[in-house]
């Protein structure tokens, strides 16, 4: 751990290859925290709560590392198993991870599908109700977008709203190469898109300000019929009225 503390952050942009460096003055800032670390921080600021990602816990139990009962214990420990004003969420692809943490009812446990899914079936949406009650979705699994084209809402979303599991929707980011031209290189449209047309619960974003940002701005509720009003994009409105030379090729 000493010689940890002594590397530098490197802040990593994912469109760098393409000379799009993310906050090139702060992009050593910064330093790495040990997980108590972080919940005792956690604990003193004006948050609303906290989330933890467990990944590869499986390999890990192989070398002899137990990750859920180390992150079941720092939590212990920190008192937030006892915590009454911040949420805990506990996020991974593992279900036996998540049903680890059963035994902590106020605990929030979020299964990650880091693939694309278009729809879910009954006994899939059953069985994940069992360790997880929330699921977290890539951003191209509630919203279709072809060739930056957007083309329409999958139901899996629906399909779990329905089933009363939360869906979380990500990762949002600010880079306008990251968004569907239906959005206008503009963040906040695809936000309004996800709360007010794909109906998310949640938003995972790398660019938290801009999201807090619209949910400030009373331009963001479409119910107030203001004068001015963040619109959800609409799929297939530019699909529709493109040259034929710029759509997606048709697929296989």
């Amino acid at each position: 751990w000493s010689e940890i503390q002594t590397l530098k952050p490197n802040l990593i942009g994912p469109f760098a290859a393409a000379g799009m460096d993310r906050n090139p003055v702060a992009k050593n800032a910064g330093k790495f925290m040990t997980l108590a670390g972080f919940l005792d921080y956690a604990k003193a600021s004006n948050i609303s709560g906290i989330l933890i990602g467990i990944e590869h816990a499986a390999y890990l139990a192989t070398r002899g590392l137990d990750v859920v009962d180390a992150v079941s214990n720092a939590l212990i420990k920190s008192g937030y198993d006892k915590e009454t004003k911040q949420q805990v969420f506990i996020q991974s692809e593992d279900p036996p991870v998540l049903s680890a943490f059963k035994k902590f009812p106020k605990f929030n446990r979020v299964f990650e599908i880091e693939f694309d899914i278009r729809d879910v079936s009954k006994p899939s949406v059953v069985e994940i109700k069992e360790f997880a009650n929330a699921v977290k979705l890539r951003r191209s699994s509630a919203a279709q977008v072809d060739g930056f084209y957007l083309t329409g809402f999958n139901a899996v979303v629906e399909r779990l709203r329905d089933a009363d599991i939360q869906v979380h929707v990500g990762v949002l980011k600010n880079e306008f190469m990251s968004l569907a031209f239906d959005y206008w290189a503009d963040p906040m449209v695809e936000i309004a898109t996800d709360t007010w047309s794909v109906l998310a619960d949640g938003l995972v974003t790398e660019f938290p300000s801009t999201a807090a940002a619209y949910f400030r701005s009373p331009c963001s509720d479409i119910k107030r019929n203001m004068s001015y009003t963040i619109k959800p994009g609409e799929p297939g409105a530019l699909v529709d009225m493109a040259a034929y030379g710029a759509l997606p090729p048709a697929p296989p």
